[in-house]
């Protein structure tokens, strides 16, 4: 029975990170949407300023060039959108970078549900594992919200020194985001359990404690670092 137990614990990140996934798709796919639409645009515009009756072709070659750029820069946000279904390594990345792009995946779908954000992990130069910040992180900050149909306030803070690098997340009361509210959805899939969390961070090797209003993510790995040091 015992050498099935780690088997098991697989079989469960797995699941984890499926239900993850499912709940991350609508906002990777929003932001998929939200790269290509300028290149749509600019490709429109082209194909009027072609067809005028005298082209400006000085004005023409400059549209060209911007349609370029935008298509290198959709390219380039499209791949890293994709790592998130399928990571191709688990290199050391900022944690404040990790965060924000987290938030930034999440803030539509949390602002329509009347969540506010405030990133007070801006200033945090310690690297932590990519997979355990997009995994153990990410699915924490939806389980927590998950719990809660009122408006409210999400604060995320970091403290800790090379080696013992903690996160928190707490959702605090606000009331002044009710008129705000467009009512609190149903999610896509499922609501995320602490289960779901426990699984990822043992998988990540992530000691998590979570209460009603917060949860603390502790990395203690020999992997985790502090630029400059």
């Amino acid at each position: 029975m015992s050498s099935e137990i780690p088997h098991l614990k697989e079989r469960l990140a797995e699941a984890a990170r499926y239900a993850l996934m499912r709940r991350l798709l609508p906002a990777i796919r929003h932001n998929l949407a939200g790269t290509l639409q300028p290149i749509g645009m600019m490709s429109a515009m082209l194909d009027r300023r072609i067809k005028a009756a005298v082209p400006d072709m000085a004005q023409l070659a400059k549209n060209t060039q911007a349609l370029g750029t935008l298509s290198r820069e959709a390219a380039a946000t499209s791949l890293n959108l994709m790592t998130w279904l399928a990571p191709k390594d688990n290199e050391l990345i900022a944690v404040n970078s990790a965060v924000e792009e987290s938030l930034g995946l999440m803030a539509t779908e949390l602002s329509f549900r009347g969540f506010s954000l405030d990133n007070q992990a801006t200033g945090a130069v310690a690297k932590l594992p990519k997979g355990m910040l997009r995994s153990v992180f990410t699915a924490s900050l939806i389980a927590l919200t998950d719990t809660f149909e009122k408006p409210a306030g999400v604060v995320i803070g970091v403290e800790g020194e090379a080696g013992d690098t903690r996160l928190r997340i707490t959702v605090e009361a606000d009331a002044s985001n009710e008129l705000l509210v467009l009512g609190n959805r149903m999610p896509t899939y499922r609501c995320l359990q602490w289960s779901d969390v426990q699984a990822l961070a043992d998988a990540e090797g992530v000691h998590i404690e979570y209460a009603p209003d917060s949860v603390q993510l502790k990395y203690s790995g020999v992997s985790a670092v502090v630029c400059g040091q």
